[in-house]
């Protein structure tokens, strides 16, 4: 009966061990290891049902040796569970490194099993292996490298130079820490591959920890036009630092010239992130942004000269004139079908084009943040931004997208509010930028205008306010008094 409710046990184990092992994922503690557990109990009921049934087995097996194996084995895995996975989750004790936790599995095992043997085989291990002093020998030499790999190992993660987990640089290869073993450490790579370091030739050479100091620093070399005033060039980086979700705030961004080149001004931009993995991408739309802003003041990344040819016939690429006049003239077509200027005629389109400027913005750029003065709308051209408004949606999420033909701080323009959004672009775009001075001379040729826009900046107010995108209700009741009085000082 007891060897029945012995089997009856050993086949519900299993059963018992998925369900601790949901218990475990459940309340976020290490899983419980509940296969070694197992074995040992099915060795140690099939020895007891051997002797019990009398089954007869080949000689110079036996199962008891065997069943004391595996019990050792599994006592040493379910105490180094306890002790250096279970307790240190709980914060009872500190964490210790993975290897530290196989040698302690290891060493106890082999003890455990030493004992186990000398009492019920009679065997002495110990002397068993200091009385052969050719096993001896055999065995250090066969042993030496991964004994240098598992010491290597060991001073690595007490140390705790890297952590799995880490984004490293080892003998000039960069990737994220995967694992840590008693023999090597793997890392994948930027570029998708696995690189595998013995710990021997990783303890010799130097290793970059990119996670362990907290914020990492990305560092840019820039090589502006001399025409740029720095103090320009300055504050073009640092609105594009400000304005990126991956540049941290704390430590401040350090922007500051680096050296005089042969054709250009050298500049050191150093802005800090906390993930490193995200090192190129925040890269590469820092230059594409600072390329964008570049064009927008008249300026552009300079390039080596070593021999200069003058032409009479100089002229500028006919590329970029007749993207500039494609541009034009689609502008002159969303103005026209637009309901604030669809009023104006022709010749008023025209000349307010002509006093307009067109621009470019890369993808992720800010154009207008919200609360800031300004003397312009825009006119979105070609491409989508977002709008953004930190003070109603969470974690300044997107509130509305704007699509080709769509304008943005016409209240800005006409009433001389702050703007009432932050403005993103979501991709490229070309946008016409309209000065209020341009609107003003229109106004002084026809100043009936001004009624005509201010019934329809009250109209699309009213529309704001029930969208909640701008927080002055109460100043659509005087917009065309407001018009006037700005306008009028403009025109005078």
């Amino acid at each position: 009966m007891n060897l029945a409710l012995q089997w009856l046990c050993t086949i519900a184990a299993p059963l018992a061990g998925l369900l601790i092992k949901r218990i475990c994922q459940r309340f976020g503690v290490p899983l419980f290891p509940w296969r070694i557990p197992w074995i040992a109990l099915l060795a140690s009921t099939t020895e007891q049902s051997i002797q019990a049934l009398q089954i007869p087995i080949s000689a110079g097996i036996d199962a008891s040796i065997i069943s004391g194996i595996l019990s050792s084995i599994a006592i040493s895995r379910c105490l180094v569970w306890l002790i250096l996975e279970l307790l240190p989750t709980l914060r009872i004790l500190p964490s210790s490194p993975k290897i530290l936790r196989d040698v302690i599995f290891i060493i106890g095992s082999m003890l455990l099993i030493a004992l186990n043997l000398k009492e019920q085989a009679r065997i002495d291990l110990v002397g068993l292996v200091t009385t052969s002093a050719v096993l001896t020998a055999v065995l250090g030499l066969a042993a030496q490298d991964p004994l240098k790999d598992l010491i290597g190992g060991l001073s690595l993660q007490l140390e705790q130079v890297i952590r799995e987990g880490d984004w490293v640089e080892i003998d000039g290869q960069i990737g994220r820490v995967a694992s840590i073993s008693w023999r090597d450490t793997e890392i994948n790579s930027l570029h998708g591959s696995k690189l595998t370091f013995p710990h021997t030739s990783s303890n010799s050479s130097t290793i970059k920890n990119f996670t362990s100091n907290g914020a990492h620093g990305n560092r840019l070399i820039v090589g502006l036009d001399y025409n740029m005033p720095p103090d320009i060039a300055k504050k073009l980086m640092q609105k594009i630092s400000d304005n990126h979700p991956l540049v941290l705030r704390k430590p401040a961004c350090i922007i500051r010239i680096r050296s005089f080149e042969e054709s250009c001004i050298n500049y050191e931009w150093i802005n800090w992130q906390e993930d490193y993995g995200q090192s190129r991408a925040l890269r590469g739309d820092l230059q594409e942004q600072l390329w964008y802003a570049l064009q927008r003041e008249g300026f552009s990344f300079p390039f080596s000269v070593r021999d200069v040819r003058l032409s009479k016939n100089s002229q500028p690429p006919k590329s970029m004139h007749t993207n500039k006049a494609k541009l034009l003239k689609a502008a002159g077509k969303l103005l026209q079908k637009n309901p604030l200027f669809s009023i104006l005629s022709d010749q008023q389109i025209q000349k307010m084009m002509e006093m307009s400027s067109l621009c470019s913005y890369g993808p992720g750029e800010i154009i207008v943040t919200e609360n800031e003065s300004g003397n312009s709308l825009f006119m979105l051209i070609d491409g989508h931004v977002s709008i953004r408004k930190p003070a109603i949606a969470q974690n300044n999420s997107e509130i509305a997208r704007l699509k080709s033909g769509d304008i943005f701080g016409e209240m800005t323009v006409f009433a001389g509010t702050p703007r009432s959004a932050t403005i993103q672009s979501i991709c490229k775009v070309d946008l016409l930028e309209i000065d209020r001075q341009a609107i003003a001379e229109l106004i002084e040729e026809k100043p009936g205008l001004i009624e005509t826009f201010g019934q329809m900046i009250s109209t699309r107010q009213a529309q704001l306010d029930q969208l909640s995108i701008t927080p002055q209700p109460s100043a659509s009741r005087d917009v065309v008094r407001r018009m006037k009085a700005l306008f009028q000082n403009l025109i005078s």
